[in-house]
């Protein structure tokens, strides 16, 4: 009995999957590729993470539009609110493995029952969110972020 051929499963041409549009020097997709390079790491629009980022450039750039450091950052409430998860720092952690100056500052407060301490984060922006990559990256989350 003779083996059946197969067709060539190989696409020719386009492949089925989108176009990465942010692709450059400065900032990669990929987290492992972001930390063997020394680029910036991108997260998906449409991840936690990804929105942690939009949160906290956004942030950013308002408190530096206005003169003045940012108070309280983003504080687990915060993101609990924006993302329906209680993993920021998870995603902090990343975001600092991507490359990103995220800071942490502690804050004192009180419940019903006792003191307690809790982390909020900012970023440090150093870097020009007017670059097309990064601009183009904001965009899309900024669209991710009206659909939900």
């Amino acid at each position: 009995m003779m083996p059946r051929e197969h067709e060539d499963a190989r696409q020719t041409g386009r492949s089925g999957r989108a176009p990465n549009v942010v692709k450059s020097a400065h900032f990669e997709t990929s987290l492992a590729r972001a930390r063997s390079s020394g680029a910036r790491w991108l997260p998906p629009v449409k991840s936690c993470a990804g929105q942690l980022l939009l949160e906290l450039i956004e942030a950013a750039v308002w408190a530096e539009a206005i003169g003045a450091p940012l108070q309280a950052g983003i504080t687990p409430r915060d993101f609990d609110r924006l993302a329906r998860s209680m993993r920021e720092a998870a995603y902090v952690h990343r975001l600092r493995q991507g490359g990103w100056p995220v800071v942490t500052s502690l804050q004192d407060a009180t419940n019903r029952f006792e003191s307690v301490r809790y982390a909020a984060y900012s970023l440090a922006l150093d870097g020009d969110t007017e670059r097309p990559e990064l601009a183009a990256w904001l965009s899309e989350a900024r669209k991710v972020r009206g659909a939900a």
